[in-house]
């Protein structure tokens, strides 16, 4: 049985390829005055990919875990997940500025091992190469736009980011910076990659080139949007029907969403509200805030099960340097 495609397939990297290029020339052109739209292309993103993505964990960590579907399994499982998402909450309303903090490096983390993975570095190589890529990728926008990121940061968690230094007196440099250490951490982990790697040098390096215009020239929300929806949701997407064929299970992209469906649908029932309540009284970074927040909230359980199943496929995963 062929293995289902990925976000490296011809076919799916030259469409995302297509759509981010178009969303640089028509951001390019319009620059960070998009006003409410780029609020929802954000959303628009959310609801294909970006729930979704994370919405059959349940059913991932049944197979990662052995959970059967048992009254006591699916409390390990729900009570878990909630606890996490319950405290990091909490957290969030006590210490806004380090739970802020929190998010960013395990959003670098996460952005970063769904992207390169694939090329089957050594754990610690692996993991710092995960955190050069997000770092570029999270950094990018607020070097670029910080303008416009900085009102979201303090809307999430009191965060001013025009007081920092390099930020407010040299953004150019500072975004160049962040584009060369991700450049040098990808030559340096070049080598520690297995042969069926080496093939993707070349395009890495265009995603580079493609995504530092994206994050360069594009309004920061449309830039994240077109990122989280179309490489990294749709991305983990793809992996997902690839990790259940790897265990036997064949499943298509119509039965991904029709299990995915209750826990996307469930978030947007909170979110409706909060969308009408905010824009009533004109408070669009308010909500924007909490869309990153609830993102947040809902990303640390999920990282412990994407991080599970990473594990997994490295310990299965035959390496030329073992």
């Amino acid at each position: 049985m062929a293995d289902p495609v990925s976000l490296r397939s011809p076919r799916i990297y030259a469409s995302v390829l297509a759509l981010t290029l178009l969303t640089i020339v028509v951001g390019a052109w319009s620059g960070a005055s998009l006003g409410a739209w780029a609020f929802v292309v954000l959303f628009v993103a959310v609801v294909l990919t970006g729930m979704p993505h994370g919405a059959i964990d349940h059913l991932v960590a049944a197979r990662l875990w052995g959970l059967e579907a048992t009254w006591t399994d699916q409390a390990k499982f729900y009570g878990g997940y909630l606890a996490l998402m319950a405290l990091y909450g909490a957290f969030w309303v006590v210490a806004p500025g380090w739970s802020l903090a929190l998010f960013l490096v395990m959003t670098m983390y996460h952005f970063g091992q769904a992207d390169l993975a694939y090329w089957h570095v050594p754990p610690l190589p692996a993991r710092l190469l995960y955190l050069s890529r997000g770092l570029f990728l999270i950094g990018g926008p607020v070097a670029a736009f910080p303008g416009v990121v900085d009102p979201i940061f303090e809307a999430i968690g009191g965060v001013h980011l025009l007081e920092w230094p390099l930020v407010a007196t040299a953004p150019d440099a500072l975004f160049a910076g962040l584009v060369g250490q991700h450049v040098v951490a990808l030559g340096l982990a070049a080598p520690w990659a297995t042969p069926r790697t080496d093939w993707a040098t070349g395009r890495e390096a265009l995603n580079v080139v493609v995504l530092t215009g994206l994050f360069g020239l594009v309004h920061p929300l449309v830039a994240f949007s077109v990122y989280f929806g179309g490489w990294h949701a749709l991305g983990h997407i793809l992996e997902l029907l690839r990790f259940f064929q790897r265990r036997g299970e064949a499943m298509s992209m119509v039965q991904f969403y029709r299990e995915a469906f209750l826990f996307t649908v469930l978030p947007f029932v909170g979110l409706v509200g909060l969308y009408a309540a905010t824009q009533s009284f004109g408070l669009e970074n308010q909500m924007i805030a909490l869309l990153f927040i609830l993102i947040a909230v809902m990303t640390l359980p999920h990282m412990v099960v994407v991080e599970k199943m990473y594990r997994e496929r490295e310990k299965n995963t035959p390496r030329a340097f073992s």
